[in-house]
C-alpha cells in the first residue's frame, strides 16, 4: 500500500443495528443491575474473571441477534476491523469464523486491566492500557508477540501546551482562585450535585466547572445550586473544549473511567475519583491509586478533604503530577494507528499476490 493513498474508515455501533431483543437481553440487564443492583453485577464481573469466561454471551446471542451487523462488515469487505469494545471484539471474532470477512483483527482496549473474553483465537494483534493488561492476556494464552501495552488512545489535543492564563481569562476564571473540573463520565450514574454540594466544605474559594454531558436532568439540577452555594459554579452540558477545561483546572473530581482519567493523566492533573462502576472501574481506581496519580473517595464525605490536600499540599501535587507524566501515554492513538497501518498493510500484500485490486487501501472497518 503506497502511503499517498487514501483510506476509507467506516465507523459502526453495533447496538444501532442489533435486535431490539438482543439490547433487551444484553444491554439493558448491565445498566439496571448498574443503577440497582452494583453488588450482584460485582459478583457477576468477578466470576467471570475468576472462572476466565470464554464470552461475555453464548455464540447464538450474537450470530442471531447481530446478524445486522455482520451482514454490513461483509457487504463492506474490510482489509482490517478494529475492535474497541469487549462485545464488539466477540462480534468480530465470530464474523470472521462465520466466513463475513477475512481480514486481520485488531482489538483496542479502553481499560487499564483486561478481561478473559477479550481472548479470541481469530484476533490478530491486541493495543491495550497497559502492562498490566498485557500481563494478563499474556496469562490467559495470548503470545506476547501479539501484544502492545501502548496506553488508552485519546485525543491528541489532550498532549497540547496550554497557556493557562488566558484560558482562565476566556473562560471569565479569577488566577487567584483554584479551578475544579467536575465530571461525570460517560458510563453509570454519578450525583454531580452532591459532589459539587460537599465542595463547600473544602474550607477556600473555589471555581467550579461542572460537565453534564447529555443528562439534561442533571444538568438542571446543578443549575439550581447556583446562588444556593459559596461556591462560583459554571455548568456546561455537552463539550467538546474538554481539554482546555482540564488545562485551567487545578483539580479533576469524576469517575474512574479509562478515557477520562487516560485524558487526565496526559494533562498532568491530579483527580479525586468517585462513584466506580463495579469490577472495571473499581479496578482502575486501584491501578491509579497504587501508581500514586489519584485519591479514591470511597464516601462523598471524603471528597473535601482530598480536595483540600491537593490544593494546600504544594509537595504532594509535585509528585502527583511527577508520577502522572510517567504514566501518562498521550501517544497511544498515534500508537494504534501505526499498528493498524501494519496490519492494512500485510493484508493488502497478501491480497494482491492473488488478485491485485483497483485500490487495495480502501477497506478499514471500526467496531
Amino acid at each position: 500500500m503506497e502511503s499517498e493513498e487514501p483510506v476509507q474508515a467506516r465507523m459502526l455501533d453495533a447496538l444501532d443495528l442489533a435486535q431490539i431483543w438482543f439490547t433487551k437481553l444484553y444491554v439493558q440487564p448491565y445498566w439496571w443491575m448498574l443503577r440497582h443492583a452494583p453488588v450482584l453485577w460485582r459478583r457477576l464481573f468477578e466470576r467471570r474473571q475468576r472462572k476466565r469466561h470464554s464470552a461475555t454471551a453464548p455464540t447464538w446471542v450474537f450470530r442471531h441477534g447481530c446478524a445486522g451487523v455482520l451482514r454490513q462488515v461483509k457487504a463492506f469487505g474490510p482489509q482490517l476491523v478494529i475492535a474497541t469494545e469487549i462485545g464488539a471484539a466477540e462480534m468480530a471474532a465470530l464474523g470472521k469464523r462465520d466466513g463475513c470477512f477475512s481480514a486481520p483483527i485488531l482489538a483496542v482496549q479502553t481499560d487499564f486491566q483486561s478481561e478473559p473474553p477479550w481472548v479470541q483465537r481469530e484476533i490478530d494483534f491486541y493495543c491495550v492500557g497497559s502492562e498490566e493488561a498485557k500481563s494478563e492476556l499474556i496469562g490467559w494464552g495470548v503470545s506476547p508477540n501479539r501484544v502492545l501495552a501502548c496506553g488508552i488512545p485519546i485525543d491528541p489535543a489532550f498532549a497540547f501546551s496550554y497557556d493557562r492564563a488566558e484560558l482562565l481569562k476566556a473562560l471569565g476564571l479569577a488566577e487567584r482562585h483554584p479551578v475544579v473540573l467536575v465530571m461525570g463520565g460517560g458510563m453509570g450514574p454519578a450525583p454531580l450535585d452532591e459532589i459539587i454540594r460537599t465542595l463547600e466544605l473544602c474550607g477556600t474559594t473555589l471555581q467550579v466547572l461542572a460537565v453534564t454531558g447529555h443528562d439534561h436532568a442533571m444538568k438542571a439540577r446543578v443549575e439550581n445550586l447556583r446562588g444556593e452555594l459559596a461556591l462560583d459554579l459554571r455548568v456546561l452540558g455537552w463539550t467538546d473544549n474538554v481539554p482546555e477545561l482540564m488545562a485551567a483546572a487545578d483539580v479533576l473530581i469524576t469517575k474512574p473511567g479509562g478515557l477520562t482519567t487516560s485524558e487526565a493523566l496526559a494533562m498532568n492533573l491530579p483527580m479525586v475519583l468517585t462513584h466506580p462502576i463495579p469490577g472495571p472501574e473499581e479496578r482502575h481506581l486501584r491501578y491509579l491509586e497504587r501508581h500514586g496519580v489519584a485519591f479514591g473517595a470511597r464516601q462523598l464525605e471524603e471528597i473535601p478533604r482530598l480536595v483540600a490536600r491537593i490544593l494546600t499540599s504544594p509537595g504532594e501535587r509535585e509528585e502527583i503530577v511527577r508520577r502522572a507524566k510517567e504514566l501518562a501515554r498521550p501517544d497511544a492513538a498515534l500508537a494504534v494507528a501505526q499498528v493498524a497501518r501494519a496490519l492494512l498493510e500485510k493484508a493488502s500484500y497478501i491480497d494482491l499476490l492473488a488478485s491485485p485490486p483497483a485500490r487495495v487501501a480502501d477497506s478499514l472497518y471500526l467496531m
